[in-house]
């Protein structure tokens, strides 16, 4: 127990510590299907997630970002799981709410030799709001909406062990450009300046490679902890009303790499619960996607049905 309260305190101070450096970049799929670094569960039923992030992102800006999800298994091999998630973002230039995105997965599992396994997964995400968030009949920057306003088609991969997973994985837009027009010169506030332009925003695909290793201490306590790298393949483009063409956002395009940890806790045979953080180490020069996170911090509830 000494040993696990050291090393939850340790994870806290290092998401402290690193406070002000900028990176995460996650568009949604890291925490989502077999991307997702937790124990895999071959038995028939059905669970419930709920889990409430907190993050710091552009400026300054803290987003709370809560989902609800909800995975079957209907055998050793087949699953799937679908996820609602729902922002809050905070920040200089307004307090807005809305909802984010709707996503969908179905996840085939089979045995490799040696005692590993290998997990493959095919998704979607939708918006449920297209990034028209805004204040005063102005859009506001992408760092406050509650949806990047695209459909997003996610594949995976995975390799597990009982203690070590290494996934690999790809999300990319395929419905263009969102209904986003935040253009910062068009406010009458200098805090805008501050953000990039993000006026008819067409995002690049992210690809992601994790390693992750999980030690359970007895029956009850599980942790993890691993390097998230995800690579945004190309610069992100937007327009100007003077504009004939795109505009590329120079240093979109890049690696951001995470480190992250997870702490799980079996309060019953049906229930548990656990905290999930990451902190950036290696970030791209800049992000008009408002996937900007300082550190992100997530506390988790789990029902099995």
């Amino acid at each position: 127990m000494r040993r696990l309260n050291f090393l939850l305190t340790l994870l806290l101070v290092i998401v402290l510590d690193k406070g002000l450096a900028q990176g995460c970049s996650d568009a949604g799929f890291c925490t989502f299907g077999n991307l997702k670094h937790q124990e895999s569960d071959s038995i028939r039923g059905s669970k419930i997630q709920m889990s409430f992030p907190f993050g710091l992102g552009d400026e300054e800006v803290r987003i709370f970002a809560p989902s609800l999800q909800f995975d079957h298994q209907f055998s050793s091999r087949w699953a799937i799981q679908t996820k609602v998630t729902w922002n809050h973002a905070n920040g200089n230039l307004a307090a807005v709410s809305g909802p984010g995105d709707l996503y969908l997965a179905g996840i085939y599992a089979a045995p490799l030799p040696a005692y590993w396994k290998i997990s493959a997964m095919l998704g979607a995400k939708a918006p449920l709001n297209n990034s028209s968030l805004g204040k005063d009949g102005m859009d506001l920057p992408m760092v406050y909406q509650s949806s990047l306003g695209t459909v997003d088609l996610i594949t995976g991969v995975s390799f597990l062990n009982r203690n070590w997973v290494v996934s690999f994985g790809c999300q990319q837009p395929i419905s263009g450009a969102n209904g986003n027009h935040f253009l910062p010169d068009y406010w009458d506030s200098p805090e805008a300046a501050a953000y990039p332009a993000s006026n008819e925003i067409v995002r690049k695909g992210d690809v992601l490679m994790r390693v992750s290793y999980a030690r359970e201490f007895g029956t009850r306590w599980l942790l993890q902890g691993g390097v998230l790298n995800i690579y945004h393949l190309g610069e992100d483009t937007y327009t100007r009303p003077q504009s004939t063409g795109r505009i590329a956002i120079k240093g979109s395009r890049g690696l951001t790499m995470n480190v992250t940890g997870s702490a799980w806790a079996n309060i019953s045979p049906s229930f548990k619960v656990g905290i999930t953080a990451g902190i950036p180490f290696v970030v791209r020069d800049i992000r008009p996607d408002g996937l900007t996170r300082s550190f992100v911090v997530s506390p988790e509830v789990q029902w099995k049905l």
